[in-house]
């Protein structure tokens, strides 16, 4: 029963970790819509221009 506590922080440990890197991996998805996106655009304007 001495174990409890310790795999108890340790399972909070690990679920902060994995919810923070799991931010950090939505907040680049994001990111890089955003920059397909713009590029995307971009290249449409290319090609109607020509």
């Amino acid at each position: 029963m001495d174990s409890l506590p310790m795999i108890s922080i340790l399972v909070l440990v690990f679920t902060l970790i994995f919810l923070g890197e799991h931010m950090k991996l939505k907040k680049e998805v994001r990111y890089l819509q955003n920059l397909t996106k713009h590029l995307k655009n971009d290249i449409e304007k290319l090609k109607d221009g020509s």
